[in-house]
Formats: C-alpha cells, sequence, structure tokens
C-alpha cells in the first residue's frame, strides 16, 4: 500500500460539494480501491482486496472444475470492455459480479452483483480505480447507495489521476 493516498480512497466514498467545500454526501460506496496497472495496491478500504485463487466452476453436468481466478486480471480485463476476462468471470473481493456496460471514452465499466450492488471499474494512464455500492448500503442523506453516484465517483477519481500523471 502506498503511504498517502488514503484521502483518495475517502473521496472515492463521499461525494465532495465544490460550493460549500465540504462533503455533503458520505458513505456513497461500500468500497474503495486504487490499483497500479501492474496489480499493485496503492489504497483500499479495509475490508477490499483482489486476491488470487482457485475457484470452483460448476459444469453443465452439475460436476465442478477448478480454474485460476485473479481478481485483479478480471478487473483489469471488464475495464478493456471483455465480458469474461477470466476462465472464472469477473470477480472481485470474492463476489460475482455481471459485466454490464463498457464505456471506451471514460475506459470504464459499470458491474453488477448478484444480490444487489455492483461496481466501476475505470482506467486512469497508469491506474485502476474501483468502487462498489451495496443495494442496502445507507448513505448519510438517508438515501440508500446507487450506480449512478458510485460511477460517477470512480470515474471523477480516474479522470483527476489521470490529470495528475497518474
Amino acid at each position: 500500500i502506498m503511504s498517502g493516498w488514503d484521502s483518495y480512497i475517502y473521496q472515492l466514498q463521499n461525494k465532495y460539494n465544490e460550493a460549500t467545500g465540504a462533503y455533503d454526501i458520505t458513505n456513497a460506496c461500500e468500497h474503495a480501491a486504487i490499483y497500479g496497472q501492474d496489480g499493485t495496491l496503492w489504497a483500499a478500504t479495509s475490508a477490499f482486496k483482489l486476491t488470487d485463487y482457485d475457484f470452483d466452476l460448476e459444469q453443465e453436468d452439475g460436476s465442478t472444475k477448478k480454474v485460476p481466478c485473479s481478481e485483479f486480471k478480471a478487473a483489469d480485463g471488464a475495464s478493456k470492455g471483455s465480458k469474461k476476462p477470466t476462465d472464472a468471470g469477473i470477480r472481485m473481493n470474492n463476489q460475482k459480479y455481471m459485466f454490464l456496460v463498457h464505456n471506451a471514452d471514460s475506459q470504464s465499466c459499470y458491474l453488477g452483483r448478484q444480490g444487489g450492488g455492483g461496481a466501476c471499474v475505470a482506467r486512469s494512464k497508469t491506474a485502476i480505480v474501483i468502487g462498489s455500492w451495496n443495494k442496502a448500503g445507507e448513505m448519510s442523506n438517508g438515501q440508500l447507495q446507487n450506480p449512478g453516484l458510485c460511477h460517477e465517483l470512480t470515474e471523477k477519481m480516474a479522470t483527476y489521476l489521470t490529470s495528475q500523471g497518474y
């Protein structure tokens, strides 16, 4: 983990209002992370980590087959528009995600999660920025976490990092 990057994680999880100079919505994202494009973790919320493991993939006959799962490769591939970047599909933080939309202009993708929620994965010049939301997660304004705000904060951070040379 790179020192000094925790404030970026805070900005990914909370919406800053430039007019008032304060965060007007907190807990907008359940988890947030920034990885270098080489897979190095720069910063993340404490309960979020991309790992490598063997995944039991269910076969057509009901049996399972162990396939390697690199969650970083899944996030990286999804951000480039791949709907199935690994044999295990798209998995992050040991949860399955479904590819919904890729935006080539912002180099980002939107993902849905089984059980409700989802994520946004966006690329900067040298980093991969991840924000996830939970449909049951309550924000400071009393509303539930939602994809729109998660995507906005994640893509905004990737754009900012690119403007700073990252």
